[in-house]
């Protein structure tokens, strides 16, 4: 499982120490696997923001401030989830223009921490990556951006955009290791992403290609089918 990243950015040593002994506490209490590092300024931050999935950030740091650290790590990375960090509610509003994931406001509380770690952690689907291969090179693919997958004799193809990629992975251990809020099998040779999926009377449209739903997986696809459409489709396209 891929590890997240996570960043504390205070100009105040104290503050930003008391932030990181807090955030790796929740993170061991809900057994993520991340790991958590302190930067005390923006521009120290904005040299390694590529790496980091969610960053707790002040807002009133000296050179750049939170607000202009937010909008250059959304230019540099943009799945990076931002909690902003300050005892000023009127600059919240700022922090909008960037779609900051969560607000946490000084002096911290461990149940605001909490709520948004869990948030940033866990609300959105389709985040861990795999590894897969096209011409015999590797390459790294977020799951979310799967549309679909199917099974031939050996080996699976996974079609990503214009690509289709293969690994030797059978697809019924692919469905153990599939975020399963976004994938869903519709027959014995397919998985399909739902976030692409345009359902239809017997089975899915996806890419032109008409997939029949077998009667075997059927219950099953209906059941993810709604709760997909219900509490993911929004979040992701909004993301």
């Amino acid at each position: 499982m891929e590890i997240k990243k996570i960043a504390i950015c205070d100009d105040l040593d104290i503050v930003a120490e008391e932030l990181w002994k807090n955030v790796v506490e929740m993170v061991n209490k809900h057994n993520y696997n991340a790991e958590c590092k302190v930067f005390l300024s923006a521009r120290e931050l904005l040299r390694e923001i590529g790496d980091y999935f969610i960053v707790f950030l002040d807002i009133e740091m000296p050179e750049i401030d939170g607000i202009e650290a937010g909008n250059l790590i959304k230019e540099k990375n943009p799945r990076c989830r931002i909690i902003m960090a300050t005892a000023l509610r009127n600059r919240y509003k700022e922090a909008f223009k960037f779609r900051a994931h969560r607000y946490i406001e000084k002096p911290f509380s461990n149940d605001e921490i909490e709520e948004a770690l869990i948030s940033a952690m866990e609300e959105f689907p389709g985040e861990e990556c795999m590894d897969l291969y096209f011409n015999r090179g590797k390459h790294r693919i977020r799951q979310r951006d799967i549309t679909m997958i199917r099974a031939f004799n050996g080996y699976s193809e996974f079609v990503v955009g214009e690509l289709v990629l293969r690994s030797n992975i059978s697809l019924d251990e692919l469905e153990e290791r599939l975020d399963d809020r976004i994938f869903a099998r519709v027959e014995r040779r397919y998985i399909v992403n739902l976030l692409y999926c345009q359902k239809t009377k017997n089975g899915v449209k996806i890419n032109g290609e008409l997939i029949l739903v077998s009667r075997r997986n059927k219950k099953e696809f209906e059941s993810r089918y709604i709760t997909f459409d219900t509490r993911y489709r929004g979040m992701i396209k909004n993301e």
